[in-house]
């Protein structure tokens, strides 16, 4: 009787060895898998720091084009209201010849 209790509890610590095996088979796995994740990881967070600082060149330019883009908005402006008054002088002095040449032709 305690020869088989022996042979069985023999069993069990046999079954439990086993088991445990097994366990860390399955851990040892999980971690392999959870460093190329976390390599994977590491690698798209460089890829994403390369992109945010893309991202941010991409505002600073964007935002020097805008400045540009308004100056010379300002500069072209500014241009046209000074022909606006260049027309009314040279329409003005148009119509003045046009009185001299007018007064002349009646002489």
């Amino acid at each position: 009787m305690i020869e088989e209790r022996l042979d069985r509890i023999e069993g069990l610590i046999t079954q439990l060895i086993q088991m445990v095996a097994e366990n860390n088979t399955v851990v040892e796995k999980l971690e392999h898998r959870m460093d190329g994740m976390e390599q994977r990881m590491d690698g798209m967070e460089r890829r994403m720091d390369g992109i945010d600082q893309g991202v941010e060149t991409m505002e600073e330019k964007m935002s020097a084009e805008h400045a540009l883009g308004e100056r010379r908005h300002q500069e072209i402006m500014k241009e046209i209201r000074f022909s606006g008054h260049e027309i009314d002088y040279l329409r003005n002095q148009t119509a003045k010849h046009d009185m001299d040449i007018h007064v002349l032709k009646k002489m």
